[in-house]
């Protein structure tokens, strides 16, 4: 089984797991927390329609360096990140949100380091130097360099888009079980709080 089939099935059996504890528990609802994390789904599904326009149908093509991907290597992975981050809050639990971040770490950070050396592997010293000049998760954003053109693949971008609009989407999904467990029509087994 190859790292992409390992990572999908780890983030089926993880995220699995934390839609069954958000399923049987009822959260605390803090208007803060829950405006933090629709900002930041809504920041993650731009985010990757963003960072898609630069790489759409360019993956392992050449090395992407404007854009997204002069301010951080891993601008798709770091906007799912706060995705996650965005829906732990959203649900108004600090537990599912460490879940989450515990399943993306578990799922993206072995495959971010495997398509570094694949990408070594494929480019050599050229994305090695940007190695160096780009840092992996943590942006830099004083290292914007946007181009005066880029190249553009609708097919890919497509997809892209309809991928965030499920990001986003997801807020509305959390609203609804929250919804639920008021009424009491899910189970209330377990308490989480904020």
């Amino acid at each position: 089984m190859d790292i992409q089939r390992k990572r999908l099935v780890g983030a089926k059996i993880l995220g699995g797991l934390t839609l069954v504890l958000m399923l049987i528990s009822k959260s605390q609802y803090n208007i803060f927390i829950d405006i933090l994390g629709f900002i930041l789904i809504v920041i993650s599904g731009i985010g990757r329609v963003w960072s898609s326009a630069y790489i759409s149908g360019l993956k392992s093509k050449k090395v992407i360096s404007y854009g997204p991907y002069s301010i951080v290597r891993n601008p798709l992975y770091l906007f799912s990140f706060l995705g996650f981050v965005g829906a732990g809050l959203a649900f108004g639990s600090i537990i599912i949100t460490l879940l989450l971040v515990i399943t993306f770490a578990i799922t993206h950070i072995p495959i971010i380091l495997y398509e570094e050396k694949k990408l070594i592997g494929i480019f050599g010293d050229e994305f090695k130097d940007y190695m160096k000049r780009v840092p992996r998760f943590i942006p830099r954003l004083s290292k914007i360099d946007n181009p005066k053109e880029a190249i553009f693949r609708p097919k890919q971008f497509s997809k892209s888009v309809r991928d965030a609009t499920l990001i986003i989407l997801s807020y509305g999904i959390i609203k609804i079980l929250i919804w639920l467990h008021n009424k009491d029509i899910l189970p209330n087994i377990i308490e989480l709080s904020i």
